[in-house]
């Protein structure tokens, strides 16, 4: 009898996680709280940062949970919000949500700063007026969510057009209240996953994450308002994960066509594989992402893409693709503090191959480089304090490839192409990866605390060198011996009329949330900017002071 008790004891401490988390394939919007959240604590514990291949699902956070056994008051009180985060298991359930979010942008030098990026806070005044999601869930098995929104589109922050809502001193997200063009290309989130256990496939349309940099990873980042996109992924182990994803975008031929009945020519898309792996009790992370930006005007596709162990795809640069690989390395020396590297390789010339600057037939060499440091100190009763320091050097011609033919100059680049309804279809373009793109040095400096029932205080450090190389520069081969320019630069050896001055850029400034009821919360961002040299071109120092507000109300 005292056998089968003992027994009985074991198996309910053996399955009492699955009777406690009870996850599901739901996806965390990239906004919730729960990244922020988990990656304090596992730099609170003394583990390098949580999965980098990012939304997560509700079975990616109870995975990372297990995986932490905090060893502060202050541990155990986070992780116990975050475990909240998991809803009790039906074998359906439904999920309805509904949010009214009106926000304004004020700022006080419009005629300077009249560009989405010129906007230190983007997504306050980006963000839908209105929002009702509907979704469903079935066990752990399936998944799926569809949101409905009215607001404006998504602006272009590198189409060096000035645009609506930033010409003017004030403006707002909601429509016939600020000029802009009402956005009806909704759903921005929707997606359908399918898994078993740590596998699962998804598809849809999300923002998407590759990696740890606080100012945008090097390969994919946040940035991006959406992909639409296939993944397949693993997530089981607490030592490996794996991410095969596609994201989808319009053919070059095809932008800006404005005839909806026109037929849509050609294909291109981003596929990654990202290997995740960790050591040492979860002290060390290192990552290796790789991937191709594909296209073909004629609809071809190579198979060779598919597999994952073809690193940099053998080396083989054709004409309609261009291969990336970023490492990361990530490494915590103890409690509280971790550091991270990530190195990006978009193109190197081998000692076999023509050297750039010397040789004609030569390409340009592509690489950037990111160091940071992450800090995180808990209370007893869950609060804590947070710091990020990170710098980044991208060289001038990381993310640009083209072949020997000028109408594939522009064609080949890590950008994206986003619809948006502006008097019929068009496409706007920013760079998947680090959202400044090449030619540039930054760094940003960020401190903050987080009062985790309540408010949340954050303050901001940034400046940036910016070369006069941009997405949309020219860049081909070599021809012969030629300077070979260094971010950030005063001159396009390929283009003898793309020269000006650097631009440096400094601000500073805060921003806070605040939830004081339940489905309220209030948000509230002032920054200080200065650049020199804006655009490139000779100029003295100009000044923006820029405010947003921000109140969601959600059920």
């Amino acid at each position: 009898m005292w056998g089968m008790r003992k027994l009985l004891c074991l198996a309910i401490f053996l399955f009492l996680p699955v009777l406690v988390f009870s996850a599901s394939l739901e996806m965390f919007h990239m906004d919730h709280p729960v990244y922020m959240e988990m990656d304090a604590l596992y730099t609170i514990e003394g583990k390098a940062s949580p999965l980098g291949s990012r939304p997560w699902t509700e079975i990616d956070v109870e995975h990372l949970l297990s995986a932490v056994s905090p060893r502060t008051e202050g541990g155990k009180r986070l992780k116990e919000r975050l475990e909240g985060y998991i809803r009790p298991e039906k074998d359906f359930r439904g999920l309805f949500n509904a949010g009214f979010t009106p926000s304004m942008y004020v700022h006080s030098n419009p005629k300077d700063y009249g560009k989405a990026e010129d906007a230190f806070d983007m997504d306050i005044v980006n963000r839908p007026v209105a929002d009702i999601a509907l979704g469903l869930t079935y066990k752990e098995y399936i998944a799926g969510y569809m949101d409905f929104s009215l607001g404006f589109n998504f602006a272009d922050a590198s189409s060096g057009e000035t645009d609506p809502r930033y010409r003017n001193a004030f403006s707002t997200n909601i429509p016939f209240a600020s000029e802009g063009t009402i956005s009806m290309n909704f759903p921005n989130r929707a997606y359908v996953a399918f898994g078993f256990d740590a596998f699962r496939i998804a598809g849809g349309r999300d923002r998407l994450s590759w990696g740890n940099g606080i100012m945008g990873n090097m390969m994919i980042g946040d940035t991006l308002p959406y992909h639409d996109y296939l993944s397949l992924s693993f997530t089981g182990s607490d030592w490996f994960s794996y991410q095969m994803l596609v994201s989808f975008f319009s053919h070059s031929e095809n932008f800006n066509v404005e005839d909806d009945r026109v037929p849509l020519q050609g294909i291109r898309f981003f596929l990654g594989h990202r290997f995740e792996m960790r050591f040492f009790s979860g002290k060390v992370k290192f990552t290796v992402n790789e991937s191709i930006m594909y296209q073909a005007e004629d609809g071809y596709l190579d198979p060779r893409l598919l597999n994952p162990l073809m690193f940099l795809h053998n080396l083989y640069m054709a004409g309609n693709a261009n291969s990336l690989a970023v490492f990361e390395l990530e490494y915590a020396p103890g409690n509280s503090v971790s550091l991270y590297l990530q190195f990006a390789i978009d193109d190197f010339a081998m000692p076999n191959e023509p050297q750039p600057g010397k040789d004609a037939g030569a390409s340009s060499d592509g690489w950037g480089l990111m160091g940071g440091i992450r800090y995180a100190q808990a209370l007893a009763s869950g609060d804590y304090f947070y710091g990020n320091a990170e710098i980044v050097y991208t060289s001038p011609f990381l993310y640009h490839r083209a072949d020997d033919t000028e109408k594939s100059a522009y064609d080949l680049y890590y950008v994206s192409s986003l619809r948006v309804q502006d008097g019929g279809v068009k496409s706007i373009s920013r760079y998947l990866s680090f959202p400044f793109g090449s030619d540039a040095v930054a760094a940003l400096l960020k401190f903050g605390y987080n009062d985790i029932d309540l408010y949340r205080v954050e303050g901001n450090i940034f400046f940036m060198a910016h070369g006069v190389i941009r997405k949309d520069s020219i860049t081909t081969q070599y021809t012969g011996p030629a300077s070979v320019p260094v971010a950030p630069s005063t001159s396009n050896p390929f283009d003898p009329a793309e020269s000006g001055e650097v631009e440096y850029t400094f601000a500073f400034g805060g921003e806070g949330t605040v939830d004081p009821l339940s489905f309220l919360s209030i948000d509230a961002g002032a920054y200080c900017f200065f650049i020199w040299n804006k655009d490139n071109s000779p100029s003295p120092c100009s000044v923006d002071f820029q405010l947003s507000l921000g109140l969601t109300l959600k059920y």
